[in-house]
Formats: C-alpha cells, sequence, structure tokens
C-alpha cells in the first residue's frame, strides 16, 4: 500500500491559505527560507518534518542549488488560490519527487485518468475498485486525494462511494480533463514544479512587461496553439517573457548577481534575455545562456540597446547615452566586467551588438 498523498492534513482551502501564508514570499537561500519558516510556523513540530510535504506536492515552493524560490511572490487571494487548486488537481502526478513506493508505475494523473474510466463507463463508477485498479494497489490516505478531488475537479466528485459527473456537467466535458500534462520522470522536481502554474494574470512581471499588446498577444497565441509542444512547456515558454520560471532559476544557478554593480539579492535583479524573448524562438526563449542577471538601471539600459558587452568582457556605451549621464549611471566605456558569465553567451551577445545596440 502507497500513499498518493501525504496524511497531514486534507488541502482544504484553509489549510493551504495557512501553508502560504507560512511560506516566504521571495527568493532566498534554502537555509534562510527554512529558518523563517519554522519561525512562522505554528504548527506542531518541525514544518519540515511533516506540513513542508504537502507543500511540496502542493507545487508552493521548489528548493534547487542551495536556493528557494516560491510559487507566490505575495499573499494571494482566496479565490487565486482555488483556481490554482483546480488546476493543481488536473496535473498532480503520482508518483512524484515527494511520494513513497508506486515504484512499477508510470506517473499519471489520478484525476486524468478517473476521468478517463468515467468517460468509458458513461455512468457512475465506484471509487475503491477504481482507484486500485489505476494505481495496480489498494492506495493509503485514499480519503486525502477523495476530499481533493472534490474540492478541485471542475468535472467530478466522489458521492457515497461513487465517482459522478458534478453537476450540470455531460460526459463530453470529460475529454479536455483526460489528456495532461504529467510528470515524465519521477524525480523531476523543477518540472513537478512547474505543472502547477499561476494563472498570467496573477504572475509577477518584470519592467513593463504587458500581455495585452498586440505583438504579445500574437506571439503567445502561436506558442499556445504549437501542437508540438506541451501544455508545461508553453507555460514556461510564456513564462520566460517575464523573467520568471525556468528560465529565471537556472539563470540565477548559472550566475546569480549583476556583473556590473555584482548585487547579489536576486530579489533586486532582473532576468533578462540577450536576444529579445519576441524574435528569439521557443528554444533560446527558455536558454538560461540567452540571459543574463541585470540591476534594474542597468537591465533598463541593456534591453534598449545603450550598453552590451564584447566577447571579452568590455562594456560599450551607446553615443545615445550623454557624457553627463553616464556619470551619474557610474559606467564607463570600455570597463572589463571580469564577472560577466560570457561561456555560452558569445553569439546572443554577437546579436544584442549587432541588432539590439545603437551605436
Amino acid at each position: 500500500m502507497a500513499d498518493p498523498i501525504c496524511r497531514w492534513r486534507n488541502p482544504f482551502l484553509h489549510n493551504v491559505i495557512e501553508l502560504i501564508s507560512i511560506l516566504p514570499k521571495e527568493e532566498m537561500t534554502k537555509e534562510k527560507a527554512r529558518d523563517i519558516t519554522n519561525a512562522r510556523s505554528h504548527l506542531k513540530g518541525d514544518f519540515y518534518k511533516t506540513p513542508y510535504q504537502l507543500a511540496c506536492q502542493l507545487g508552493l515552493y521548489y528548493e534547487n542549488n542551495g536556493r528557494y524560490f516560491p510559487k507566490f511572490i505575495h499573499q494571494p487571494t482566496e479565490q487565486e488560490i482555488f483556481h490554482y487548486l483546480q488546476n493543481w488537481i488536473k496535473h498532480y502526478s503520482v508518483p512524484n519527487p515527494y511520494t513513497k513506493g508506486f515504484e512499477n508505475l508510470q506517473s499519471l494523473s489520478a484525476h486524468a485518468e478517473l476521468c478517463r474510466k468515467l468517460f468509458e463507463s458513461r455512468a457512475p463508477i465506484e471509487w475503491i475498485n477504481t482507484t486500485a485498479e489505476i494505481f495496480n494497489t489498494t492506495i493509503g490516505n485514499e480519503d486525502i486525494l477523495r476530499n481533493s478531488i472534490k474540492s478541485y475537479s471542475p468535472v467530478i466528485s466522489i458521492i457515497k462511494g461513487m465517482i459522478v459527473l458534478k453537476e450540470g456537467r455531460a460526459y463530453e466535458d470529460l475529454v479536455e480533463y483526460i489528456d495532461v500534462d504529467v510528470l515524465d520522470h519521477r524525480e523531476d522536481k523543477e518540472y513537478f514544479f512547474d505543472l502547477f502554474p499561476l494563472p498570467i494574470n496573477s504572475m509577477p512581471r518584470n519592467g513593463e512587461v504587458d500581455f495585452n499588446t498586440q505583438p504579445i498577444q500574437a506571439i503567445t497565441a502561436e506558442i499556445r496553439n504549437t501542437p508540438t509542444l506541451t501544455e508545461t512547456e508553453k507555460q514556461q515558454i510564456i513564462s520566460a517573457r517575464i523573467g520568471q520560471g525556468i528560465f529565471r532559476r537556472n539563470l540565477i544557478a548559472d550566475c546569480g548577481f549583476c556583473p556590473i554593480s555584482l548585487v547579489d539579492d536576486t530579489n533586486l535583479l532582473i532576468a533578462s534575455h540577450i536576444k529579445p524573448w519576441r524574435i528569439s524562438n521557443n528554444e533560446e526563449r527558455i536558454d538560461f545562456k540567452n540571459g543574463i542577471l541585470l540591476a534594474p538601471t542597468y537591465d533598463r539600459l541593456f534591453d534598449r540597446g545603450l550598453i552590451s558587452f564584447t566577447n571579452s568582457k568590455e562594456l560599450i556605451i551607446s553615443t545615445a547615452v550623454s557624457e553627463e549621464n553616464r556619470q551619474r549611471l557610474n559606467i564607463i566605456a570600455g570597463t572589463i566586467h571580469n564577472n560577466l558569465p560570457l561561456e555560452g553567451r558569445e553569439e546572443y551577445l554577437q546579436f544584442h551588438r549587432d541588432h539590439i545596440f545603437k551605436n
């Protein structure tokens, strides 16, 4: 017997709100995040003995290379959390990095498989027998999974031991919930974290990014309609537009500071594309080598082509920046910035000098 979701508390809305309120809302070192979380936690015992497992299974934070990355950088509204959890239940994969057992099971979405079974039956089906068939075993903590589905599934519920359609739903409505992204490799914590993105209107934004502009709308629509990409991959590419997600995390792991100012608080830095996102292909859009972390002022100069770098790490400044403003900005043409992460960025920087930099 194995548990698809851990037993701490049911992931009811008030419990998830409590977990989010305890977790830090900023990127930081893993050690600092754990100290803050334990200091805030009024839960019985060490947060990292029990509650953390549910927080991870909910995709509320991710740790990598000694860094902590939260899903929410603000305290979200109940409605935001509810919409997030509706998406979570659709993609929640078993097994995953935070479950034990299920050694011979390929990761699957329990919700998707239940929708599939119900669609094929076109009549109510038994909960216990169906879950045993899906997981090839009698599962533990079945009430936790059952209550999660009842709370957040848009289409199905479990009533008196039977899986049924929610009121007002038809069997044809199940189809869109059957073929969903799931975890390919059970130990891939990063992909698991990215299975549960925030809605676009709840995502943090850097600079002046606006998804409502016509060019960005057209590009994002094209990405969303690309059949060769999974929904998670599409979300990763779109998130990279605002310097978030896998693009930002990998960039921080590669070089966690601004090479000009040497500021290393990543909350103060912008993950900027060298070759602009709008004219990059999808591979280039999430390639962290097509990125550089910069303090906001330098990011604005770089983004507008007013500064760039040679492949010798030398700062070059556009003639559009007056000598007076160069002094005010504390930038000097010809300065060698030895901390510039150059390897793998040579071609991107060449493109920036040739097509973005205003000479």
